[in-house]
C-alpha cells in the first residue's frame, strides 16, 4: 500500500499496519470468472493474486495492478465449460495450478455452495468465504419474505400459491387481485440469467410468462406481488466483529430500454447511479435499520463480511419493502469502492477479509460507518450480450468521449479505475471489454459496462438522454457485421467511428 493511502486509512484504523500484516499472512487467491470486480484488495495488499476464468480486454491493464491468472489465455476448451466455482474448483487444471503455487496461500470465494466446500476441505484448502448454512434463510425469495416477517420488518403485500394453482389463472384474476400490475417470481427456487422475475403489464406478458413457468416443473411455489410504481435502491452490509457497517442507498439501474436493445424486461440489474437519492433522510435511516437486522440475523448464522439489500420505494407512499437479500459482493462493486478510496475511506473489502480471517480490526465503528455512507458523483451501467454473438467491434479498456454532433465515439487514453476520468464529457468502457473476434456469451446479464463520473438516472429504468443515445448507438453497433460463419478475416478492416454513425 502505497504512503498517501496508508495515512489516509490510519484515521480509521488504528492498528493498520498490524492488520495488514496479518492478511499478508499467506497468498490471497481471489477466484472467479471475471478479474475486475476481484481487483480492489491488490490496491492495498501486496501479496494478493487472482485467478479468473473469461479472458477480456481488462487483463491488459488490470496486471499492472495484480498478478492474474486466466484460464481461458492457456486452455479455451476447459474455460469453455466452466460455468460455476464447482466445476472449476474440480477441474485437473485448476488443482494443478494450486498444486504449483509455491509459497503459502488461501483462496477467497465469493459464494461457496455446499458441495464446493466440501470439496476445498477434502482437498485440504485453505479458503474464506461462506456457504449456504451461513446464509440460510435469506436467498430463495419466499423464504426472504418469511425472514423479514419473522423478523418484524416492513413487508410487500404478497399472494402465493402452487405451481399448478397459478398455472389455472387468468391475466384477468391476476391483474384483479390488486388492481395494477404484477410481479411473478419463483418463490422456492433460485434461477439464472434473466428469466427470474417477469413484469405482467399486458396478456402479452402473462402468454410468455406461463409459457416459461409452465415448461419449468423444478419449483413448487408462486410469489406474486403488486407491481409498484417507484425506485429500486439497494444498500450494501458487512458484518464485522463490532457490528453491521452499512452503505449509503443507492440507486440501482434495472431494464434501461437503451441497455437491453430489445430484450425482455425481466428486472435485469444493469448498474448504479450514487448521486440520484430521490427519498427522504427517513427512508435511509428505515434502510439502514432492515440492513443492520439481517445483518445481525446473518452473523448469528456464522455469515461474515459483505451482503447486499434490495428494496422496493413507492414514490407516492414513501414506503420502502426489502425484497431480496445477496449473501455475496454485489454488481456495486468495484465502483462502490473506488469511491470510498478517491475520499480516502476504507472499502468494504478490507473489512470483509478481516472479517473472514479473525483479525482485530481497532476502529471506531460510528466514524466508519459514517464515512463509508459518503456519495460522489458516479454511476455505471452495462450493456446486455443478447444478440451479439462474436465481439466485432475491437474496443479497448479505457476513457472515451462520444461527440452527439458527428455520432462519432472516440477513445481517448487508457484507463481502469473512476479516478482515470477526468471530466464530465469523458467515460470509462471496462469490465471484461471482450477481445475483437471472441465469441459472446448468450445466458449472462451483460457483456462490459460504462462508467461516468456524474449521475446518468431519471428513474430507476430511464437515463438522461445524452447517455441514453450513446448506449443505443453502442448495443447497435455492436450487433451489426455479425458474422453468419466463423470467419472472422474482414473483422480487422471495421471502423469503430464509422460504425457507430
Amino acid at each position: 500500500m502505497d504512503k498517501t493511502r496508508f495515512l489516509a486509512w490510519q484515521k480509521y484504523i488504528h492498528n493498520l499496519g498490524d492488520v495488514l500484516k496479518n492478511m499478508q499472512e499467506k497468498t490471497i487467491i481471489a477466484v472467479g470468472i471475471e478479474p475486475y470486480n476481484r481487483i480492489i484488495p491488490a490496491l492495498f495488499l501486496d501479496n494478493y493474486a487472482i485467478y479468473c476464468v473469461k479472458d477480456s480486454v481488462d487483463l491488459d491493464m488490470l496486471r499492472k495492478h495484480a498478478k492474474i491468472f486466466c484460464l481461458e489465455e492457456h486452455h479455451p476448451r476447459i474455460a469453455a465449460k466452466v460455468h460455476a466455482l464447482g466445476y472449476l474448483v474440480n477441474n485437473y487444471i485448476f488443482q494443478g495450478f494450486l498444486k504449483s503455487w509455491k509459497k503459502p496461500y488461501r483462496l477467497m470465494i465469493n459464494l461457496a455452495t455446499r458441495r464446493t466446500a466440501e470439496t476445498l476441505d477434502k482437498l485440504g484448502i485453505d479458503w474464506i468465504g461462506n456457504t449456504p448454512k451461513n446464509y440460510e434463510g435469506t436467498q430463495l425469495k419466499g423464504e426472504f419474505r418469511d425472514l423479514i416477517k419473522q423478523l418484524k420488518l416492513p413487508t410487500m403485500p404478497e399472494w402465493r400459491m402452487s405451481r399448478e394453482e397459478f398455472l389455472k389463472l387468468s391475466y384477468d384474476d391476476l391483474h384483479g387481485k390488486w388492481q395494477t400490475s404484477v410481479v411473478v417470481q419463483r418463490a422456492d427456487l433460485e434461477v439464472s440469467g434473466n428469466l427470474g422475475t417477469f413484469f405482467l403489464h399486458t396478456k402479452d406478458d402473462w402468454h410468455m410468462c406461463r409459457d416459461i413457468l409452465s415448461g419449468d416443473n423444478r419449483f413448487n411455489e408462486i410469489l406474486i406481488s403488486p407491481f409498484i410504481e417507484g425506485f429500486a435502491p439497494s444498500m450494501l452490509g458487512c458484518v464485522t466483529a463490532r457490528g453491521v457497517l452499512t452503505s449509503t442507498l443507492q440507486l440501482q439501474l434495472i431494464d434501461v430500454p437503451e441497455s437491453l436493445h430489445g430484450s425482455a424486461a425481466t428486472g435485469t440489474f444493469l448498474g448504479n447511479d450514487w448521486i440520484f437519492h430521490s427519498w427522504p433522510d427517513e427512508t435511509v435511516k428505515t434502510a439502514q435499520h432492515i440492513v443492520e437486522e439481517i445483518g445481525l440475523y446473518l452473523s448469528r448464522k456464522g455469515y461474515k463480511g459483505v451482503f447486499g439489500i434490495d428494496f422496493i420505494y413507492n414514490k407516492e407512499t414513501h414506503d420502502l419493502y426489502p425484497i431480496e437479500c445477496n449473501p455475496r459482493f454485489t454488481g456495486a462493486f468495484p465502483m462502490h469502492s473506488q469511491m470510498l478510496m478517491m475520499q480516502g475511506v476504507p472499502p468494504m473489502e478490507f473489512f470483509h477479509i478481516a472479517a473472514h480471517l479473525g483479525i482485530d480490526v481497532q476502529f471506531d465503528f460510528e466514524k466508519v460507518n459514517a464515512a463509508i455512507k459518503q456519495r460522489l458523483p458516479l454511476s455505471h451501467i452495462a450493456l446486455v450480450p443478447h444478440g451479439i454473438q462474436k465481439m466485432t467491434l475491437p474496443l479497448q479498456t479505457g476513457i472515451y468521449r462520444y461527440n452527439h454532433e458527428t455520432s462519432e465515439l472516440t477513445y481517448i487514453r487508457a484507463g481502469i479505475f473512476m479516478e482515470d476520468i477526468k471530466n464530465d464529457g469523458e467515460f470509462l468502457i471496462v469490465d471484461s471489454v471482450p477481445r475483437f473476434g471472441s465469441s459472446i456469451a448468450q445466458g449472462v446479464p451483460r457483456i462490459f459496462k460504462l462508467v461516468f463520473r456524474k449521475g446518468i438516472a431519471t428513474s430507476s429504468m430511464g437515463v438522461v438522454p445524452e447517455v441514453g443515445i450513446i448506449l443505443a448507438k453502442l448495443s447497435s453497433a455492436l450487433r451489426k457485421n455479425q458474422p453468419q460463419k466463423s470467419d472472422l478475416a474482414e473483422m480487422a478492416e471495421i471502423d469503430i467511428e464509422k460504425e457507430l454513425r
